[in-house]
């Protein structure tokens, strides 16, 4: 059972369109019997509602490829700029939809890249961790997990088969995070399949910093702490980058291309970075910019603490971490987990700017070259670098 502790906590971040789907969903369970031989064998697979461009699609999109023996059904909000990819692929379905709420209480595996991808993740989170469904949720993630996250402990969620790309996650996920042995399944990510053969755009960065959840989230807001996105240290600590006259200098004396694209969570504030901006950088919102697409053609990137410059490692490109706000990331964020930004040979952890700077100007001045200890650190993490992360988790499912 769900901790009381953890229910009233979640309960804070209940909108208007969770209660609604309470409508749907109980439409939904009365009817589910008469479809249940329509989709007992049915893979349904989805990420975020309004989103084709992860672990999820690449999945979906190897699926209708290379096993199309195997009925699966992809569920996004059909008004997305994503719809186009998935659409011509195979089923879709709409986001949340009635139709989407059959599906999940009668399919075999309800398959996603995000948590909460379900007809509706609070709804779905209350009657999966209270014993009242078994979803077969297969967690193909979001990215590679590198900190300590209560909210995928074992008993925070419910999942059959958890997904892991690097020994050393695989060992943090069952020892600290609770799940037994052979939930946790050594595959590679989905999207890691297509980071093969890239080709660069010369000088290319990107600048990709990840969310901070006092912002989104009524639960997470707490005193002491920013929580005016307007007035916070994060926005003004990021424009401050965006428009130094250093980054400007080295935009006009390499010819770079620079790139800022906040995690999906922050794109709500993305007219609050472009306020009396004054630089040459380009910020990228999620509907212009698909980001695998950005991460393949970038010759480096500079981010905070997001897990997403593993997909740079997996593609040996140098990485710079600006990490000014530490203390409180660590306090009201994501705890300390099994990587060390300050002690990493994959980049160098800066807390001011000036030195991030320097630090980039001598990556670039080098031709955007790894070093050897990262390339050492490279071969010792990936268990796996080929193209057959998707067939080893199709194999997987399987056997579940």
């Amino acid at each position: 059972m769900i901790s009381l502790k953890y229910f009233f906590n979640k309960v804070k971040d209940v909108r208007v369109s969770d209660l609604i789907a309470v409508f749907p969903m109980l439409t939904a369970l009365a009817i589910s019997p008469v479809y249940k031989s329509r989709y007992k064998g049915t893979w349904l697979i989805c990420e975020e509602p309004k989103e084709a461009r992860d672990n999820g699609y690449w999945f979906f999109r190897k699926m209708c490829e290379n096993h199309s023996e195997q009925h699966c059904i992809y569920a996004i909000d059909k008004s997305s700029v994503d719809y186009a990819k998935v659409k011509d692929l195979g089923e879709v379905i709409q986001y949340g939809s009635l139709r989407h709420w059959i599906i999940y209480f009668t399919c075999q595996h309800n398959i996603s890249s995000q948590k909460g991808g379900k007809p509706n993740a609070a709804l779905c989170s209350f009657i999966e961790l209270n014993g009242f469904y078994n979803a077969h949720n297969v967690f193909l993630q979001h990215g590679i997990i590198i900190n300590d996250l209560k909210w995928l402990h074992s008993e925070c969620s419910q999942f059959q088969m958890f997904v892991a790309s690097v020994p050393l996650e695989k060992n943090f996920i069952i020892d600290v995070f609770g799940y037994k042995k052979e939930i946790v399944k050594l595959t590679g990510l989905p999207r890691f399949d297509n980071l093969h053969n890239v080709v660069v755009k010369k000088n290319r960065i990107i600048i990709m910093p990840t969310w901070r959840q006092w912002f989104t989230l009524k639960s997470r807001k707490r005193s002491g702490l920013q929580n005016d996105f307007a007035d916070s240290e994060y926005l003004s600590k990021w424009k401050e980058l965006l428009q130094s006259e250093k980054l400007n200098y080295l935009i006009d004396k390499f010819q770079l291309e620079v790139i800022f694209y906040p995690h999906r969570n922050m794109q709500r504030y993305l007219k609050k970075f472009c306020e009396r901006l004054n630089s040459k950088v380009v910020v990228a919102s999620w509907e212009e910019y698909d980001i695998q697409e950005l991460l393949k053609t970038s010759e480096m990137m500079i981010t905070d603490y997001s897990s997403v410059f593993f997909d740079m490692i997996y593609m040996k490109k140098p990485i710079i971490f600006y990490q000014f706000d530490r203390k409180d990331f660590r306090k009201f964020q994501y705890e300390q987990g099994y990587f060390d930004y300050e002690n990493t040979p994959f980049g160098k952890s800066y807390t001011k700017l000036s030195l991030v700077l320097d630090e980039l100007q001598k990556i670039i001045e080098n031709g955007f070259r790894c070093t050897d200890d990262f390339m050492r650190a490279h071969k010792e993490y990936f268990k796996f670098y080929d193209t057959q992360n998707c067939e080893r988790i199709f194999k997987a499912i399987c056997e579940t």
